[in-house]
């Protein structure tokens, strides 16, 4: 529909031009660019791609991210910490034909040359070459009609600095554009403006947009550091409030030029036509604000901060063991922890959270030495999947160090309701110094005859009454009924590796032993096996380190996939037979999980396996 001028104010502008032009590596901002079909001048000319011609981009090499390209006359200089430039002229490119794969289209592409082939393998890590595009590509997409550089799928992308604030208000990161790696950048809009264009101007240059950007992995790398958010932020947040029903995650607009011409920052943009803007279904938790109520000291060098709602409305419920994720502005710079609630769900209107200070640790140091009665800070809602659950028979609660603080939470959980039935609290630490609420844990003990108190300290003084030593298999001997027990564990990844080791080999079967952990133990619990993987009746040789995907691709064997964050469910894939280890993410549904769907992108394998796509 055509619609008339606006009475607003404030005018979109184009305020950033972005190129690319080795596909997946640092952007390089313009004052002005022409446009062509295929898209900017000089964006995505190039691609790193495997021998045989398939893209290689930072969604699995994020250090790509910290290659930056200067353009020259003659061709391009292109630079990486501690490598020497790469200076590349046209006119010494090979320029033989060779076979390109971007996603699901084949096309013909050119080669470069030699030196520039060695000096990606060498940031890569293994033999890749630098193809060149030509001055025309011969990548023609039936969708838009004409030609296409080496982009993902689309010409151009657009996105307006208002949305990217709307999503900063709700990350528990601060991110910046360049992790979007848009071209166009619009400002002096409101949040998600650029979801109703159908048709813009901007300069000599008449746009249309075809389709939303679907966000992927790429988005949660650090464009400083080249690594992965360990959240996985920013996706995270927005698969809350930018998500379709597949649960694809989106931001942006895809674009594509109805003719040729310049566009220059500063140039208004002039809004031709509308479209209805996608629904996305908001489901992002108001953030909390907790104010410190109290300080507690539960041993050497730990303490309990008790929160009460800043807001003074009531605090959202949670199951014992669950963490709370916290959001913390220190110096500046916003940091995301997540630690476990030691509070219980049976005393309502207060959490706690019991910090252990580390020699080394930011976040733990700051809150002893600044955080103090009175001061406020934002939290999520808690959640986690460790926590008592349905259990309150014959349990065995094994922690060392800051590891205590959910079984704390459990313990008062069952003590206020009057359900310690056959509970072992087993908890390792240095010095009596160090155990954590000594007072209240005897008084437990005392209150109730069915709690067996077991505290081992690794360095006792020579008067200790009680166990020493290193969790070994004579402690759990002591235990009784062991093997008919549900054992939950937290603490460091060496404890929790040990054990896990000893509580399998005491006979605890697997349904029963149940591990605090932030994401998914990725190699660290087994020895390395190799193990006989099946792909739609493709068999080669694997191993139980790596996803699922990431050894596909190895072995040459295409399977789909977006977002490799297991948000989007693209890569979905059905086990016929053997174990995974899938974890917990959005787009796989636990009634998916009955059905035997695993994500390829993030399960690893346990045994041999069959899949099927």
């Amino acid at each position: 529909m055509e619609i008339t001028v606006s009475q607003s104010s404030t005018i979109p502008t184009l305020s950033h031009i972005h190129v690319y032009p080795v596909k997946s590596i640092a952007a390089l901002t313009q004052s002005q660019a022409w446009v062509e079909k295929q898209g900017l001048a000089f964006d995505r000319r190039f691609m790193v791609a495997s021998d045989d011609g398939a893209m290689i981009t930072a969604r699995k090499y994020p250090q790509m991210v910290k290659i930056n390209a200067t353009l020259t006359m003659t061709g391009l200089v292109l630079q990486y910490s501690n490598k020497a430039d790469l200076v590349l002229q046209y006119a010494d490119f090979d320029m033989k034909d060779a076979v390109a794969t971007v996603w699901n289209d084949n096309f013909n592409a050119h080669t470069t040359t030699v030196i520039a082939n060695q000096w990606f393998s060498d940031i890569i890590g293994h033999s890749v070459q630098l193809l060149f595009c030509g001055q025309q590509s011969q990548r023609v997409r039936p969708k838009i009609g004409h030609n296409v550089s080496f982009a993902d799928g689309y010409p151009l992308l657009i996105i307006s600095e208002a949305s990217l604030a709307a999503l900063n208000e709700r990350s528990s990161e601060q991110h910046t554009m360049a992790q979007f790696r848009t071209n166009l950048v619009v400002s002096n809009t409101d949040a998600f403006a650029e979801d109703g264009w159908k048709r813009i101007r901007i300069g000599e240059v008449e746009f249309e947009a075809v389709k939303p950007c679907a966000r992927c992995i790429l988005t949660t790398v650090n464009p400083l550091t080249g690594e992965f958010s360990p959240l996985k932020e920013p996706l995270k947040t927005m698969v809350t409030f930018r998500a379709d029903a597949q649960g694809e995650v989106f931001l942006g607009q895809n674009l594509v030029a109805i003719n040729e011409g310049i566009i220059r920052a500063g140039d208004e943009i002039e809004i031709l036509e509308t479209q209805p803007k996608p629904v996305y279904v908001d489901n992002i938790a108001t953030k909390l604000q907790l104010t410190c109520v109290e300080r507690e000291e539960i041993a050497a060098d730990f303490t309990t901060f008790w929160l009460e709602s800043h807001q003074q409305s009531s605090l959202p419920t949670y199951l014992p063991g669950q963490h709370l994720p916290l959001q913390l502005e220190i110096n500046g710079e916003f940091i995301s922890r997540r630690y476990t609630l030691s509070s219980s769900p049976s005393r309502p209107g207060r959490y706690a959270i019991s910090v252990k200070r580390i020699d080394d640790g930011r976040v733990s140091n700051w809150l002893h030495q600044y955080f103090q009665v009175g001061d406020v800070l934002v939290a999520d809602k808690p959640n986690g999947d460790f926590h008592l659950g349905v259990h309150t028979d014959k349990l065995l609660l094994l922690s060392a160090g800051s590891g205590i603080t959910p079984m704390l939470s459990m313990l008062r959980y069952l003590s206020d309701n009057d359900n310690i039935r056959d509970v072992v609290f087993y908890h390792q630490c240095s010095t009596e110094a160090d155990i954590p609420s000594q007072q209240e844990l005897h008084q437990l003990e005392n209150m109730h005859p069915s709690l067996d108190l077991r505290i081992v300290l690794s360095q006792p003084r020579r008067d200790w009454q009680g166990e020493s030593g290193r969790l070994s298999l004579s402690h759990l001997a002591m235990i009784s009924d062991l093997d008919k027990r549900q054992v939950f564990v937290c603490g460091p990844d060496a404890f929790m590796v040990a054990a896990k080791k000893l509580l399998l080999k005491m006979g605890v079967a697997p349904a029963r032993y149940h591990q605090e952990a932030f994401g998914p133990l990725r190699g660290t619990l087994s020895p390395k096996q190799t193990l006989k993987l099946n792909i739609n009746g493709h068999i080669f040789s694997g191993d139980n380190q790596k996803t699922l995907l990431e050894q596909a691709e190895t072995a040459g064997i295409g399977l789909n996939y977006s977002c490799r964050a297991g948000f989007c469910g693209v890569c979905k894939v059905t086990l016929a037979s053997g174990q995974v280890e899938q974890p917990d993410v959005p787009a796989l549904l636990p009634q998916e999980r009955l059905q035997g769907k695993v994500l390829a992108c993030c399960c690893i394998p346990k045994t041999d396996l069959k899949i099927i796509q």
